[in-house]
């Protein structure tokens, strides 16, 4: 990989202590995107009040969805991702990005926890590098900051970035709109274009995924097409937009923003498994989050 100085070397294959792994038996990586709607240790804390029959149901979801790997939104520590994801089985890797102010929850007067993001990694597959984005938060105060790591998987190595940009900029164009949202999106976007072109080699296996706030399944919308000219121009990359033709499983907002985009040689290697979003089995008014998870899966040889 590229290296580029708006980012900051988190850690390394010393620091994860469990992280050596295993010779994998298959070549099939699945992969999935899931932002857990402020998810916290404590099911009383918090916008999200959750019951100890919640964090069980949360639990047993990821075992139906049987990814190896889950980037994750909305989570507020290490502690509260281990709610689902047994530190026996998995690996966490959290965002560093320091603690932002609280403010009152609407609906239950609670004050909020922190929104990060964070990887869970089966143990059996080794992490060889850790960094964050830390110029993504820089931006304004609260606002997350990207988490990328490094796979070794069937003697392949596989980067993975993790993202939750902005709310609040719905619009097509976030360039002809002056609210704060997309003034601050604007920004953003800017920022992962330079990282992403900087970062993608021409036969390098990279995935980018997590809660976009942006309908990039849409062909016409302004930050895909910026995107992914930008790799095309700069590189002999092609980045394809997994996403698209999906349907979120939210009843309200049927067009996705969560999204998982795949470097070309990611692309070649994708299962005929389909691309999808894993509904839950709790009817619409209580499901377990207002995102569910979205994987794919590829076959790294």
């Amino acid at each position: 990989m590229k290296k580029i100085n708006i980012l900051l070397l988190a850690s390394s294959l010393g620091l994860f202590g469990c992280s050596a792994g295993v010779p994998y038996s298959s070549s099939k990586l699945t992969v999935a995107t899931w932002n857990l709607e402020h998810l916290a240790s404590d099911g009383n804390l918090g916008c999200k009040v959750r019951t100890e029959s919640d964090y069980k149901q949360l639990s047993q979801y990821v075992k139906t969805i049987d990814a190896d790997v889950f980037a994750l939104q909305e989570v507020a520590s290490e502690a509260a991702v281990a709610r689902i994801f047994k530190p026996e089985q998995w690996q966490i890797i959290m965002s560093s990005r320091a603690d932002s102010p609280s403010y009152t929850c609407r609906g239950n007067g609670n004050l909020s926890t922190q929104q990060k993001v964070a990887f869970a990694v089966k143990k059996s597959i080794q992490v060889t590098n850790s960094q964050h984005l830390i110029s993504l938060s820089a931006v304004k105060l609260g606002v997350r900051e990207g988490l990328q790591l490094s796979l070794k998987y069937n003697n392949q190595t596989v980067n993975l970035l993790n993202l939750h940009l902005k709310s609040g900029c719905f619009t097509q164009d976030y360039s002809q709109s002056d609210s704060t949202s997309c003034q601050v999106f604007a920004k953003q976007a800017d920022i992962l274009k330079q990282h992403v072109v900087s970062q993608l080699g021409n036969d390098d296996k990279w995935l980018i995924l997590g809660d976009f706030n942006h309908h990039l399944a849409d062909k016409n919308n302004k930050f895909r097409n910026v995107l992914l000219d930008a790799v095309t121009a700069s590189t002999n990359n092609t980045l394809t937009v997994l996403s698209d033709g999906q349907i979120s499983c939210h009843p309200k907002y049927p067009a996705p923003i969560d999204h998982i985009i795949s470097s070309s040689a990611m692309t070649d290697m994708l299962s005929i498994s389909p691309v999808m979003f894993h509904k839950y089995a709790q009817p619409s008014k209580t499901m377990l989050s207002d995102h569910c998870a979205l994987s794919a899966t590829f076959n790294i040889h």
